[in-house]
């Protein structure tokens, strides 16, 4: 108890420091006018970026009108400018004047500084610790905000259907575009009993005709892909299934479903959107559909449409967290809410599903060992999805290049980019992020040069957890961790 006592009074006693070291840095510097309230209120509407006041609201977690006054406040003291969008004078935006986001930059020099200097009192070779552990705290007081969703007992990985497939081990494989998760990787982790998964985004980019017709040879290679991975795993016993992801918002997703489906996949992921139609592609009850949301309301909007429309129910869900690689299912102004209600949204979405006849919860995002699984699991996950960690697995279909990108990479690495449509979307930073910006025909080429081997002019898509990405190992190695 005396160390329940010692830390508690610590953490206090921080909270209460950082803010009195706050109010007097305001003090010392040419910003007097500013109180510590409005200048977190200048760091959520941030640099580079406009934003409207929903937003910057939901970010800060105050209601519209409770900003509106601080933002008059703002715009007063010509911190903050208000402005229309051509497109439609409806909408208004704000954004931070030359003066606002000065005011920023020397709040967020002050709290550098400020750590800096605290944890310059740590020894060199501690500082990993010590982070680990007020990471681990935290994100336990995170999970204490909401309370486990059942009493699972000790962790332990159990065989699941997805309608008529069995999968003897819940892990799936995630889908790694361009051309990462080729046969090769899908084979490997179906030999281990999980779901090997072939992503159909973009892969046939290797093939002569792929410019002139690039359908044509994504099909190809997607046939050729899905035959050798059933080929390789036809002889295993207990072996999972094979199945490829599929993206809602593209213009052929019913080419590549019925193609994956012709060639013999034996289940079907589908995401980057909301697939309310997917059946309409996939008549054959004997292939597992699986889609991808990022809400419990996402996944009650496709509960009810596949019931009234085709009278079949979802063989299972994948929810994807906010600290998962590729692009996100949500805004990034809603990021650290997700992260925040991680758990929280597991066990709402495993509530939705109890009315359902056999429909398992595959959380992914930010799965990376087998401590990450054991926290999601006591919330209602019956599997796990992982893309990151089979990234640095030598059967792994990526180059060696892309390989060493994560095992090089280290934790400030990590950036997020934008895709047109407003969606985040978590990357290695590089020189050519910095260049592109967030032209989508940059970010495809910059995809595609990556997968090729050239990182200089290439864009690496990766999980929040990377960084942990240390050595190459095997896909057994990884199943053996998950199911000792």
């Amino acid at each position: 108890m005396d160390n329940v006592k010692k830390i508690n009074d610590i953490l206090v006693n921080l909270f209460n420091v950082v803010l009195k070291l706050e109010e007097k840095a305001i003090q010392g510097s040419t910003r007097r006018d500013l109180s510590i309230t409005e200048l977190h209120t200048l760091a959520a509407v941030g640099e580079g970026k406009t934003k409207t006041m929903s937003q910057v609201a939901a970010s800060l977690k105050i209601n519209v009108s409770t900003l509106t006054a601080a933002i008059n406040k703002l715009v007063k003291k010509g911190y903050v400018e208000r402005f229309r969008i051509p497109e439609d004078r409806r909408i208004v935006k704000i954004r931070l004047t030359d003066e606002g986001a000065a005011a920023v930059r020397e709040h967020e020099a002050f709290h550098t500084a400020m750590i800096s200097e605290a944890i310059s009192q740590i020894p060199e070779d501690q500082v990993g610790k010590f982070i680990e552990s007020i990471d681990n705290i935290n994100e336990y007081l995170l999970m204490r905000k909401h309370p486990p969703a059942r009493d699972p007992g000790p962790f332990t990985l159990k065989p699941i259907k997805l309608g008529k497939i069995l999968v003897p081990v819940p892990i799936f494989q995630g889908a790694l575009s361009i051309g990462l998760s080729m046969s090769t990787l899908a084979a490997a982790v179906a030999k281990e009993g999980g779901v090997g998964i072939i992503a159909a985004s973009k892969i046939g980019f290797r093939e002569p005709d792929y410019s002139s017709d690039p359908l044509t040879a994504n099909k190809r290679i997607l046939t050729r892909e899905v035959r050798r991975a059933r080929e390789l795993v036809k002889d295993c016993e207990n072996r999972g299934p094979i199945g490829v992801n599929v993206m809602w918002s593209s213009r052929h997703l019913q080419d590549y479903v019925e193609t994956a489906a012709a060639a013999g996949a034996e289940v079907i992921i589908c995401g980057a959107g909301v697939p309310t139609n997917l059946p309409r592609c996939c008549k054959d009850k004997k292939i597992a559909l699986v889609p991808i949301v990022s809400s419990k309301r996402a996944a009650n909007i496709i509960i009810r449409n596949w019931a009234k429309k085709y009278n079949r129910t979802p063989d299972g869900f994948i929810f994807q967290g906010p600290l998962a690689g590729g692009y996100l299912g949500v805004k990034e102004f809603q990021m650290e809410a997700a992260a925040e209600d991680f758990y929280k949204n597991i066990a709402d979405i495993k509530g939705e599903l109890e009315a359902l006849d056999n429909c398992p919860l595959i959380v992914c995002g930010g799965i990376y060992g087998r401590e990450d699984a054991e926290k999601a699991y006591a919330y209602g996950a019956d599997g796990f999805q992982m893309g990151t960690r089979f990234v640095t697995t030598r059967e792994c279909d990526a180059c060696e290049e892309f390989k060493n990108a994560y095992l090089n990479c280290r934790e400030k690495d990590v950036t997020i980019i934008t895709s047109p449509e407003g969606f985040p979307g978590r990357v290695i930073e590089s020189p050519y992020v910095k260049r592109t910006g967030e032209d989508p025909r940059c970010i495809t080429k910059g995809l595609i040069n990556a997968a090729m081997g050239d990182l200089e002019n290439g864009l690496v898509f990766c999980g929040s957890k990377v960084y942990k990405a240390d050595k190459i190992e095997s896909v057994a190695d990884i199943f053996q961790e998950f199911t000792r």
